[in-house]
């Protein structure tokens, strides 16, 4: 019987290193420029819940494609405390290959990591760091600003 779990886990072993491996991680840079319409969805004492449209364009050094544009989707939260968000983003280059992305975090410091990709960005993984370093005068539903990041990459040969 041990012999035989043995003999099964190896197999298991061996199909595992046979299997397609996926590629090194590759650094890159990115930075773009969004613009956000925002609506306030509920206030309760000093916390205000919100959500925006946010759009705009990245330039990216080092990764498959170097223009995108991106729409995202953003459920953020402010309070006294400051305010942190986490969105969902489609980001589309020229030839209309897609990935999909999340961040979470502050305008100062936010994570994001690939979610899922079409074309050649099919089995994108990777993540990285970014933070808004631009911000435009702000409107009543309407703020721009400016960010910069960097991460890695990588896609299944």
């Amino acid at each position: 019987m041990q012999r035989a779990k043995l003999l099964a886990s190896l197999s298991l072993l061996a199909g595992a290193l046979a299997s397609p491996a996926w590629a090194a991680e590759t650094s890159f840079e990115m930075k773009g420029c969004i613009a956000n319409e925002s609506t306030v969805l509920d206030t309760v004492g000093d916390v205000t819940v919100g959500t925006n449209v946010t759009r705009g364009t990245m330039d990216l050094v080092g990764a498959p494609a170097d223009k995108m544009i991106h729409d995202c989707r953003v459920l953020w939260v402010a309070s006294k405390a400051g305010l942190e968000f986490t969105n969902r983003c489609v980001n589309i280059d020229k030839d209309g290959d897609k990935h999909v992305t999340m961040a979470t975090g502050t305008p100062k410091s936010f994570q994001w990591r690939f979610l899922s990709g079409s074309g050649k960005y099919a089995g994108i993984s990777g993540s990285g760091t970014a933070e808004i370093h631009s911000p435009y005068p702000r409107g009543k539903n309407f703020s721009a600003s400016c960010w910069q990041g960097r991460g890695t990459y990588a896609l299944s040969k």
